[in-house]
This record gives structure tokens, C-alpha cells and sequence, in this order.
């Protein structure tokens, strides 16, 4: 799919997207919903980002993931694939007002090895009694991102180093305020990376999608959905592992504001329950099904440009052992 196609694919979505919000184009959001957190498992980490909110903003996260050995291996024996390793991820937001609308840019800088974390991880799951996960059948600290179809390989990383990740452009169209209101927008995904080594699609790809917020008192509920076109080179070898080039995601979530400087009044948290589906048939199950994923985020009063968080896999285990978070923003602090 060439540029220029995946262009008009996506505006001719965003039109249709926009006419859904038209009667409530009343005015410019101000502090608007959080953008929602990403899935940071490796097979699905170069695909496009959440559409965003339009700030901006730098965070940092740490992501843990392991694929149990016993289940690396399609059924059919055709599909093997071998996930294990610890990211260091440095994500840049970049936003401007364009009208009334805004422009965010997002960069995003990996540093991939076998990490640290595996020893701390077994000893949570032995002070807790809860099953290790086949961590007891893999080496720690190991780095190894593996995928391949009958005998050719898709993806593979075995060696720790920087990646520069897929570059992502999204035009965003806020709208309401900060006690009820939404956003609606589209974005294309570069290929700055690598499909080589996990570190991008190897094409350009595109989304469109909305959210909408409301509310109550110091509750908040937030609903965003999103539809994902994956723009692959012909020759791609993620064909062989695709059943589909599209593919859709949703997050739903229900916050609690921190009010006045006190240590405990002033703590606010936000629960978000992610689904993605997945665009794999491997007939490894970890890949091709779809997934569920939970996002704690923590913020203060005090430190009202400051965000704090973990996310988990919820159930589906087609997401990372944990990834935690911090990030900062830069401007106007919403209230």
C-alpha cells in the first residue's frame, strides 16, 4: 500500500469519524483526557500509538516480557516463536495548536537487553505463592525476540542496543471541556524503525479513532476506540504471520481526583481495562488471540506535571509481564 492510498484510506475514515462528533463541536478541549496507555509486548510495539491527546509531554518506561518456553511452538509445528528481554523506552510527545486543532509528533528511543528485572520478578511471584510462568524453564536476564514461519524468519533481536522506533504524526480535533467532552483525530506511523528487529512494521501505517469523557464530581469515566491499517511493503515477511491488515482497539476507564495539598486527599489514580485484537495466525495462542491489559496510573496535587503508573497483563497473558512508567509535562497543567 503505497503513501498516498493510506492517506486517503485514512482521512476518508476520519470524515466518517468526524460526522459522528459534529453535533458536539461546541468548543476547544481544555485539559483533556490523558492519552491511554500502549501495549508494549514486542509483536505488537510497532504498530501505530494510541491517538494522543495533544501535549506536551516525556515519559519514561521500563517493560518486562517473557513468553513461557513451553508454549513458543505452533501446534502444526510450522510457527516458533521466543520472547524474553527487559526495554528501556524514552517516548517525546510534540504538540502544536493548529487552529482548532492540534499536531503531535511522537518519538520514541529503545534500549533493549536481557535487563535486571527477572530475579526481582521470580522473587515477587516465591514471597507471594503464585506460579512462576515457566520462568523456572528460561535463563535470566536473556535477551531473545524471535519469530519465524516455516523456516523463514519474521523478526529476530539477540543482541542489547538502541533502537529508534516508528515515528508517529497524529492530527487531533478536541472538543468540550475538561468535565465533559472528547476528541476525534487520525495518524500515520513512519517507518523509522526496523520490522527486522521488532522495532516498526517495515511500512506506513495509519489510524483513525475518538474518545469521549464526562465527570461526576470527583469521578471520572473515559471510553477511547480506535481503528488500526497496518501499510506493509509486498514483499514483507510479516505477511506470512498476518491474517489481517486491520484490526481495532478500545480502553475503558474510571479515575479518581486527588483535591487540596493534603499527602492522602491530594492522591488521584486512574484504572484503564485495555482490548486489542491481534492481526497474527501463528496457531501460537499468545500471538493470535486477542488481548486484555490493565493500566494503574497515579498522580498528585502537588505534583501536577507528574504522572506515575505500572501496566499488567489482565487474564490473556498477550502482554507484557509488567511495564511501569513516569512522565512528565511540559506547559499548561490541566486542572
Amino acid at each position: 500500500m503505497t503513501l498516498v492510498n493510506l492517506s486517503l484510506r485514512v482521512l476518508k475514515a476520519a470524515r466518517g469519524l468526524a460526522a459522528l462528533f459534529l453535533l458536539a463541536l461546541a468548543t476547544l478541549g481544555l485539559g483533556a483526557q490523558e492519552t491511554p496507555r500502549p501495549n508494549r509486548v514486542a509483536w505488537f510495539e510497532g504498530f501505530p500509538e494510541p491517538l494522543p491527546e495533544g501535549v506536551n509531554e516525556l515519559a519514561l518506561e521500563v517493560t518486562s516480557q517473557m513468553l513461557r518456553p513451553d508454549l513458543e511452538r505452533s501446534g502444526d509445528g510450522r510457527s516458533f516463536a521466543r520472547l524474553d528481554g527487559e526495554e528501556w523506552q524514552l517516548v517525546g510527545d510534540w504538540a502544536v495548536q493548529a487552529g482548532a486543532s492540534r499536531i503531535n509528533v511522537r518519538g520514541r528511543l529503545a534500549s533493549r537487553s536481557g535487563g535486571l528485572a527477572d530475579q526481582g520478578i521470580w522473587n515477587w511471584h516465591k514471597v507471594f505463592f503464585m506460579p512462576q510462568g515457566g520462568r523456572e524453564d528460561a535463563p535470566k536476564n536473556r535477551l531473545v525476540y524471535h519469530l519465524e514461519r516455516d523456516g523463514r524468519v519474521i523478526g529476530d533481536l539477540t543482541r542489547p542496543g538502541l533502537a529508534l522506533m516508528d515515528l508517529d504524526v497524529a492530527w487531533i480535533r478536541p472538543f468540550g471541556t475538561a468535565e465533559q467532552g472528547g476528541r476525534f483525530g487520525a495518524s500515520i506511523q513512519l517507518p523509522t524503525g526496523r520490522q527486522s528487529d521488532f522495532s516498526g512494521s517495515g511500512g506506513t501505517d495509519g489510524l483513525v479513532g475518538g474518545a469521549l469523557w464526562r465527570t461526576y464530581g470527583r469521578w471520572r469515566v473515559f471510553g477511547q476506540a480506535e481503528r488500526v491499517w497496518l501499510g506493509l511493503p509486498e514483499h514483507s515477511p510479516l505477511r506470512l504471520v498476518l491474517e489481517k491488515s486491520s484490526f481495532s482497539r478500545a480502553w475503558a476507564s474510571l479515575g479518581w481526583r486527588g483535591e487540596g495539598p493534603g499527602l492522602i486527599s491530594g492522591i488521584g489514580i486512574e484504572v484503564s481495562l485495555a482490548y486489542a485484537d491481534s492481526p497474527y495466525r501463528t496457531g501460537i495462542p499468545r500471538l493470535d488471540r486477542a488481548g486484555w491489559q490493565q493500566h494503574w496510573t497515579f498522580r498528585h496535587t502537588r505534583l501536577p506535571r507528574w504522572r506515575f503508573g505500572f501496566s499488567e497483563e489482565a487474564g490473556t497473558f498477550t502482554a507484557p509481564d509488567i511495564t511501569a512508567f513516569t512522565a512528565y509535562r511540559f506547559g499548561a497543567v490541566a486542572k
